[in-house]
């Protein structure tokens, strides 16, 4: 398990280095990284508290980094549609 989060760190940092080259800028890739964060913790936040309301409604959205990007970067629909996919594909 820690030989893959390692080879994961490796890529991930390449590839901000490369973005760092092709962009010509330090600063902009990461604030772009900060952000992302910053929306990734906003929607953990957020599920959090759909979760706790959720419990009268049964309704659960498991709160991984994709469902909290997906809900802090698109917002109310990003819920909707994780509450939608929960609710008619996945099903209870």
């Amino acid at each position: 398990m820690l030989s893959g989060l390692k080879w994961w760190l490796i890529v991930g940092g390449i590839g901000v280095i490369w973005f760092m080259i092709v962009n010509r800028s330090i600063r902009q890739p990461l604030k772009w990284i900060g952000y992302g964060i910053l929306y990734s913790v906003v929607g953990a936040l957020v599920l959090f508290l759909v979760n706790l309301v959720g419990d009268y409604m049964d309704i659960k959205i498991p709160i991984n980094p994709i469902t909290s990007l997906v809900v802090g970067g698109l917002g109310l629909p990003g819920l909707v549609s994780l509450i939608m996919v929960k609710c008619f594909i996945i099903g209870s």
